[in-house]
């Protein structure tokens, strides 16, 4: 089976549309660890399987499924081509240059990447983390700093975005 990069991150296929079986290799491109997700018509979360930095695994999906891609600690979205949701596509090409119509399928790459972000979107993470890894009291410190009321309220919100991810998340990765 041939691999090529994933051109497509069309819209869902419609309910009561066919299924079709499609074949992906989905690569971390990042420097985060991974927990890969798939759903069937916005149903419920799926964890997949959490992917180290820069590995790569071959899934086999259906075009019925979308993807979603958070960051094994934090919960934060990662996104392939830009978008936060992926929804695979078949892909299919001739398996003979002499005869076309012999179609065959190919595994798409489908390479996961970190969100652009400004730059006080990337503070605040940076900041968030470090408080999560190095403080028993994070809200307390944040209270304390000397910062605009709108930055203490993202960084609060941060925070319980990452704490409640983290419960969640373990909660499926124990099954």
């Amino acid at each position: 089976m041939a691999l090529q990069i994933a051109h497509n991150n069309r819209e869902p296929p419609q309910p009561g549309g066919p299924m079709v079986e499609v074949y992906v290799l989905f690569v971390n491109t990042t420097h985060r660890t991974l927990d890969l997700y798939w759903m069937c018509f916005r149903d419920q979360e799926n964890m997949y399987l959490t992917l180290k930095p820069f590995e790569e695994v071959r899934v086999n999906t259906f075009n019925t499924h979308s993807w979603f891609f958070r960051d094994y600690y934090t919960g934060e979205r990662m996104h392939v081509r830009s978008r936060r949701i992926f929804h695979p596509v078949r892909i299919r090409v001739p398996k003979n240059p002499q005869h076309p119509d012999q179609l065959c399928d190919v595994r798409s790459q489908v390479l996961i990447h970190f969100p652009m972000r400004t730059l006080r979107e990337n503070c605040l993470w940076l900041i968030a983390r470090w408080l999560i890894r190095t403080s028993n009291a994070p809200r307390r410190i944040i209270n304390g700093y000397h910062i605009p009321t709108t930055l203490k309220q993202q960084l609060l919100l941060l925070l319980t975005t990452i704490e409640s991810y983290s419960r969640v998340a373990s909660t499926r990765r124990r099954r």
